[in-house]
């Protein structure tokens, strides 16, 4: 227990629920628009995601949890009483999708990690030219560095974190050479 929070209990849940939307055949995207329009705004795909994922705090976890247990009972009791009203409880898809995740290849990922290493923020030109020269759209390998820029920050704040916080700064050597003579 967490907090008041039985984390055991928790952990069963979402992996029930996960099993239960799949069984029905449910993406987290329509889980989550069915859940924003009923719920409002805090139960997005991404909360969906985070909660069977466990990766949520145990307090946010506990107050997700029984409106999701509310949602799946109405979900499979409408399935069970016809896909239709499956589909009227939980809205159709949107029709824009997603692009595809660009995958890239380990010769590209190299180009593109040498050019980072030489300029963190390269002009819209160079990024042209390195898009063309690995084939990939210009927006794909600005989304990339922007995400590399992303990664090495929150690296840099994780080694930050990790630093004993009790280091004290050495004082310059020549400071205290001058004070004693």
């Amino acid at each position: 227990e967490v907090d008041g929070v039985n984390l055991e209990e928790i952990r069963e849940f979402a992996k029930a629920f996960k099993i239960r939307r799949l069984s029905l055949g449910l993406t987290q995207t329509q889980v989550g628009q069915a859940l924003s329009a009923t719920e409002g705004p805090a139960y997005s795909q991404s909360a969906i995601c985070r909660f069977e994922k466990l990766d949520i705090t145990p307090k946010s976890a506990q107050k997700i949890k029984p409106v999701l247990e509310r949602w799946m009972a109405e979900a499979e009791a409408r399935h069970r009483a016809g896909m239709q009203n499956l589909t009227e409880f939980i809205g159709s898809e949107p029709s824009k999708k997603r692009k595809r995740r660009t995958s890239f290849t380990p010769q590209a990922l190299e180009i593109l990690n040498a050019h980072f290493e030489k300029n963190t923020h390269p002009s819209g030109q160079e990024m042209t030219e390195i898009a063309e020269k690995l084939n990939y759209d210009r927006e794909v390998v600005r989304v990339w560095f922007c995400n590399k820029r992303q990664a090495l920050k929150n690296t840099i704040k994780r080694l930050k974190q990790h630093e004993p916080a009790t280091a004290v700064p050495l004082e310059p050597l020549t400071d205290s050479l001058e004070e004693n003579s």
